[in-house]
């Protein structure tokens, strides 16, 4: 009996990942997906203990202990948005940098040595959000400097599936995340917010952005930024 509830369980777990981070490319697919494997396994199962009734109870309970674990799984790291909205660091446009004041002076002597520092945090590189291994994403993320020099990864117009240990990685490419620079958690799955980049981090190197969630392994979204 104990064998018969642990392959039962293990057919449905097994085939639920399978499915919701290799075939489905959003969160809805997942879901039809995922129903729709329990359902087959359902109606195999029933067929099968036609003729073995004393296995009935522990795979039907089975069966139903992983649909409820799923459904309230589902519910906590899939629905429920966690919203944010940080007074985010704006890149200045160009025609707004101190120089323009003076566009047309020609500096003489050491004052034309400076050089000419803008006045206000400049865009370094920005990409748009995709989402990625089943689920949805979208927003714009931009890497902005500020007159300091600090550097500021800024997630705008932000909105992608919720999860669970979701954390912000800067990578070389979207396809894995053996290298990186680890931002911190996510925030919020919607809303704008930033991260502080390492003053030592590579940009150069390091232009993609990957928000991995770490307990099932999975990309929940990525960015490439230029």
């Amino acid at each position: 009996m104990l064998k018969a509830a642990l392959v039962t369980a293990s057919v449905l777990g097994a085939g639920s990942l399978v499915l919701q981070r290799w075939v489905a490319s959003t969160r809805g697919a997942a879901i039809a997906l995922v129903v729709a494997w329990f359902v087959i396994v359902a109606v195999a199962a029933l067929v099968w203990l036609r003729d073995r009734p004393e296995l009935r109870r522990p795979v039907l309970g089975t069966l139903a202990a992983v649909a409820l674990a799923t459904i309230a799984v589902g519910y906590w790291t899939g629905f429920r948005d966690r919203e944010v909205d940080e007074d985010v660091i704006v890149a200045t446009a160009e025609a707004d940098m101190a120089t323009d004041a003076k566009a047309d002076e020609k500096p003489s002597g050491k004052e034309a040595e400076k050089p000419k520092e803008p006045a206000g945090p400049v865009s370094l590189a920005a990409g748009t959000f995709t989402g990625q291994d089943g689920h949805a994403g979208t927003g714009r993320a931009e890497v902005i400097e500020a007159p300091g020099g600090e550097r500021s990864l800024v997630f705008t117009e932000f909105d992608v599936d919720p999860g669970v240990d979701i954390e912000v990685y800067l990578t070389p490419d979207t396809s894995s995340v053996d290298d990186r620079v680890e931002l911190g958690g996510l925030k919020g799955n919607v809303g704008d917010q930033q991260y502080a980049i390492p003053a030592d981090a590579d940009l150069s190197r390091y232009d993609s952005v990957v928000l991995w969630c770490t307990p099932f392994t999975v990309r929940i979204a990525t960015a490439d930024l230029r």
